[in-house]
């Protein structure tokens, strides 16, 4: 038995023997492959610091004309260090013998000082000896602007911005404000791309300003990233250094769509800072003969058509009704919906098919969901007053039912009552417990737990179910909302907006009926229920069966319904 025992034993050690050595000669291969490696950095590293010596510091250092760009390696490129951008043409397409640039000179035809916050735009790459970008004014895609391209100080050439749109969320930007019927008619083939081929350029360093021209001013502005360097050359770059520029590029990429969001918004603002001007404060509004009374912006989703096909039964005229109602009562009514965050969305064709058809829609620029109402909120008071010039801005959430005739006759009464803050006020518990749905994150904002209870209560506030502004205020929200902090719950979050401003706080019951009882009470005017929504539901509960009965019974004709009518169909 022992001659087996042995043998086993004697294979066991081979085997172990052979993957020790196995391992051993893994890590030598590795271990000289990554010595390999360095040693070709070195050398790159070295060769780059040789050609590079004495660098120009200027933007427009070009490589010595004896140097042989069709065999160097893009990185040893003099002020390439910090370049995203080369332009790769492998034809014979200029090198050290290019002809000079030749064309009008940008000093002659800088763009004016003046800034259209409308005009957008950006180079979005340099590839192959092509230029190619996007541009737009903001709300008027019907008429493409003209992108004037300058290369190291020369014009080069010019280009329609009509072209393939690079992103979808660019086209949202540029539709903005299109949300009239009228204007939103074959939008989708608009674009607001462009590409320009540039002409034969010595190889080097290069750079690129572009300018875009609004053709219904003679102001011209730069674009976004905009002077831009590149490389012209004949050589691809090594794997590697491509890799790490495209990645770059990819970054730098999604962090200006993202900052095109913020920029809309936000330029304003801060731009008044910057030129040591104040916050701006409640507007002086001169007299206005073709201002309307009030503008009702019903929050509502993309995918809510059913619960705005009932309002539309109800309470929304729609048609010559709606129009007459603007004319008539000064009463403007609009939904407000924002965008899919869902490319193609099929909501989206169906909406534009509503706007089309009804024309009563606002879009407004960003992501549409209920967890982000308060920024929802802020951009409506941006947006509307932007839009209609009114005394009042009303929001109200689409499961509420409203009497427009008496609460158009509340507000004329109260045109030359100064700045007011209508609705139902309340002063509720703040929820600290994260597992409750109202669970505010920042509850140490609003102090210390204090009563019997130990609960924080919030400052006085209007139920988000249905508000309003005075014109001025408004408007003061929406152009200093970049400034304004956002809290969980948006009837909150206005709140503490206007918390310290002086204005009137109007606690107004009559905007927030909610049972069979106070219909049943109407008798006048002092009484007569402005709108109806019932608090355990933050809404008409079951707002798409019940909504146009409780309309019907409480608020059509009020004072001429009969008693038992009303109560049979709110109980």
């Amino acid at each position: 038995m022992a001659g087996p025992r042995t043998s086993l034993g004697g294979m066991v050690f081979v085997l172990a023997s052979s993957l020790a050595c196995l391992y051993v000669a893994g890590r030598l291969w590795s271990t000289t492959r990554e010595l390999h490696y360095l040693q070709t950095e070195m050398q790159l590293t070295k060769q780059s610091r040789r050609l590079s010596g004495g660098r120009n510091s200027g933007l427009l250092p070009l490589a010595d004309g004896n140097t042989d760009m069709n065999n160097a390696d893009i990185r040893t490129v003099q002020g390439s260090e910090d370049v995203l951008y080369y332009s790769v043409r492998t034809t014979p397409s200029g090198g050290p013998r290019a002809p000079p640039l030749s064309g009008p000179k940008l000093e002659s035809d800088l763009p004016t000082e003046d800034w259209d916050e409308r005009l957008l735009g950006q180079i979005d790459n340099v590839e192959a000896g092509t230029v190619s970008g996007w541009a737009c004014l903001r709300g008027q895609l019907a008429q493409p602007l003209q992108v004037v391209l300058y290369v190291d100080g020369v014009k080069v050439g010019e280009a329609s911005a009509s072209g393939d749109t690079p992103h979808h969320i660019i086209h949202r930007l540029c539709e903005i404000d299109m949300d009239m019927a009228g204007n939103m008619q074959n939008t989708a083939s608009q674009g607001v791309g462009f590409k320009l081929k540039l002409p034969e350029l010595e190889h080097g360093r290069h750079e690129i300003r572009a300018f875009a021209s609004n053709p219904h001013s003679t102001s011209k502005q730069e674009l976004n990233q905009s002077p831009l360097a590149f490389i012209e050359s004949a050589s691809e770059p090594g794997l590697e250094e491509a890799l790490k520029r495209k990645d770059n590029i990819i970054r730098v990429r999604n962090a200006q769509i993202s900052a095109l969001w913020d920029e809309l918004h936000t330029r304003q603002p801060w731009k008044n800072a910057i030129k040591g001007e104040d916050i701006v404060a409640f507007p002086e509004d001169a007299a206005n003969t073709t201002r309307k009374l009030a503008v009702l912006g019903i929050n509502t989703g993309m995918g809510a058509r059913l619960r705005r096909d009932n309002l539309r039964r109800t309470w929304v005229p729609t048609g010559k009704d709606l129009k007459r109602l603007e004319e008539e009562r000064g009463v403007v009514i609009r939904f407000v919906i924002g965008y899919s965050e869902q490319k193609d969305d099929p909501d989206e064709v169906k909406l534009k098919a509503e706007m089309q058809q009804y024309g009563d829609i606002v879009r407004i620029d960003m992501v549409d969901t209920y967890a982000d109402l308060s920024m929802k909120t802020l951009r409506m008071f941006s947006i509307l007053p932007q839009k209609i010039d009114a005394d009042f801005y009303f929001k109200i959430d689409d499961d509420v039912a409203v009497n427009v005739d008496a609460l158009a006759d509340y507000l004329d009464a109260r045109r030359s009552q100064g700045n007011l803050y209508l609705g139902c006020m309340k002063s509720g518990q703040v929820l600290t417990d994260r597992r409750y749905k109202w669970f505010e994150p920042e509850y140490w904002r609003f102090g210390e737990a204090a009563g019997a209870e130990g609960q924080i209560n919030y400052m006085r506030h209007a139920s988000g179910q249905i508000y309003g502004l005075s014109g001025p205020v408004a408007k003061y929200i929406g152009r200093n909302g970049p400034i304004l902090h956002r809290f969980a719950n948006e009837d909150v979050t206005l709140g503490a907006w206007l918390v310290g401003l002086e204005i009137t706080h109007v606690d107004e019951r009559r905007l927030c009926c909610d049972s069979a009882e106070k219909c049943n009470a109407q008798t006048g005017d002092s009484n007569m229920c402005l709108a109806y929504y019932e608090h355990q539901c933050a809404g008409i509960c079951s707002s798409e069966q019940r909504l146009e009965p409780i309309y019907e019974a409480c608020l059509r004709d009020p004072l001429k319904k009969g008693q038992n009518a009303r109560q049979s169909a709110i109980s």
